[in-house]
Parts: C-alpha cells; sequence; structure tokens
C-alpha cells in the first residue's frame, strides 16, 4: 500500500498569508500617499505666502515717496475689502491713495488665495532706515491649529 500525497499548488493558509502582506503593503502606500499630499500643499501654501508678502514689499518699493519720506505703509489684521479693489487702475493716484489701494488688493488677493488668511504691515523708524515687517496669517488645519505665519522683514 503506497500513499501518494502529491502537492499541486498552494494551501489555503499561504494564500490568506500572501493577502494579508500585500493588503498591508498596500495600506502603508497609501497612507505614504496621503501624508505625501498633505505636506506638498503645505510646502504650497508656504511658497505662496512668502510670494505674496515679497508682493507686498515690492509694492512698498514702488511707491518710495510715501513708503520713506510719507506716513509709511501700515496695516492692521481685518479690513479685507469685500471686491477687487480697482481704484487706482482706472485714476490718478496720490502716493498716499496708492499705498491704501496697495494695502486692500494685497489683502484681496491674500483672502483669495490662502485658506482663511490676513496680513499684517508694521513700520519702524530705526536710524538705519525705515523698517517694514510684513506678517501674512493663514489656517490651512482647517481650524484644527493655530495659524501659521509667514514673516519677511526689510529696511528701506
Amino acid at each position: 500500500m503506497s500513499s501518494r500525497h502529491c502537492q499541486a499548488g498552494m494551501t489555503l493558509l499561504e494564500i490568506l498569508i500572501t493577502v494579508i502582506i500585500l493588503a498591508s503593503g498596500l495600506l502603508g502606500m497609501a497612507a505614504l500617499q496621503t501624508r505625501s499630499i498633505s505636506y506638498n500643499n503645505i510646502a504650497y501654501l508656504n511658497s505662496l505666502s512668502n510670494i505674496l508678502a515679497y508682493d507686498m514689499l515690492d509694492r512698498i518699493r514702488a511707491n518710495p515717496v510715501y513708503a520713506l519720506n510719507g506716513a509709511g505703509y501700515s496695516a492692521s489684521v481685518g479690513n479685507v475689502p469685500a471686491t477687487y479693489p480697482d481704484d487706482c487702475d482706472t485714476a490718478d493716484c496720490t502716493p498716499a491713495e496708492l499705498a491704501v489701494y496697495d494695502i486692500a488688493q494685497w489683502k484681496f488677493i491674500l483672502n483669495a488665495q490662502l485658506p482663511d488668511s490676513d496680513g499684517s504691515i508694521v513700520k519702524t523708524d530705526t536710524p538705519e532706515g525705515r523698517n517694514y515687517t510684513i506678517t501674512v496669517f493663514f489656517d490651512d488645519s482647517k481650524g484644527q491649529q493655530s495659524r501659521r505665519q509667514v514673516i519677511l522683514r526689510s529696511t528701506l
């Protein structure tokens, strides 16, 4: 009596273990992909806030009559315009009116481009010149964490 048991394939246990290993690998890849997208979004928003802070600094530099010799640019958090300001696009503006226009336009763009965003501009006079501190606030956590801020300082 000879009993011959030839194994002709995989057992159910081996297939189950293979499926579990494959599923855990795929879940890990999905988690990694989700984290990657989240970090990419944070990097994008940080870059955009830097660009917008430098945009305001360029606007300040473009109006030296008011920025250096006049009262200077200054803006607190809040007062975001509801519509896109175009006052100085269609009419001539004084340097003071141009400063108000620049700030209103900058705040509108901030609010349109970054989530839950705002900005402030603080000027201080020092013996070296006039210092400007431009701060951009935004919230990419949907209210779960405090707002991020990007601070740009420059002396004119």
